[in-house]
């Protein structure tokens, strides 16, 4: 969450500009917040369908809410967390990394997956890395706004070489945990 320490409240990321927010100005700090989530994608079909019901509501705006509900057709995929990449982490963080992906057909070219940097994965990886930890904060710290992801520079830790591209390499030059290419797969 995008937490502005001036107006004690959270911000949309289109109210924080440069990394301050659009009020007070302050810089803006990320925070966990406990909070309810509704599960949208179960109410999808509903709120699509009833759109068409809606009276004197002009098309541009039913075009909107369908674009911004969406639908998607796809699968839910599971990598396994190598062992070595699993201390610190509790649950089914330590057995999976769950992801959905609406182009199943593209993983058999799979080299790695990406976490953010929110990812219980990240904060496992970077507990004994001072380099990963400072890479963690100034992802923190930078915009998530489309405007501004759009112009940012891209940043990464990267995986060091390997001599086999199908391998599972262990050895990342930040110490970000790897992930096995094996998958199983649910559809959607």
């Amino acid at each position: 969450m995008n937490w502005d320490p001036v107006d004690q409240t959270v911000l949309a990321n289109e109210q924080v500009i440069d990394g301050r927010g659009w009020r007070s100005g302050a810089l803006i700090e990320k925070r966990e917040i406990p909070m309810y989530y509704f599960k949208i994608t179960d109410y999808a079909e509903e709120l699509l369908n009833d759109l068409d019901k809606l009276e004197h509501w002009p098309e541009q705006v039913k075009t909107m809410q369908r674009n911004w509900i969406g639908k998607s057709r796809g699968m839910t995929v599971r990598f396994a967390v190598s062992d070595d990449s699993k201390q610190g982490l509790e649950g089914d963080y330590a057995k999976f990394l769950q992801v959905y992906t609406t182009r199943p057909d593209t993983l058999m070219g799979a080299t790695y997956v990406a976490v953010a940097a929110e990812h219980p994965l990240a904060t496992a990886a970077a507990a004994d890395k001072p380099e990963l930890q400072a890479f963690i904060a100034e992802c923190k710290a930078g915009s998530v706004a489309e405007a501004d992801m759009a112009t940012m520079e891209k940043k990464a830790c990267r995986p060091a070489a390997t001599s086999s591209t199908r391998s599972t390499a262990t050895s990342w030059k930040c110490g970000l945990p790897t992930m096995s290419c094996g998958a199983t797969a649910t559809a959607r």
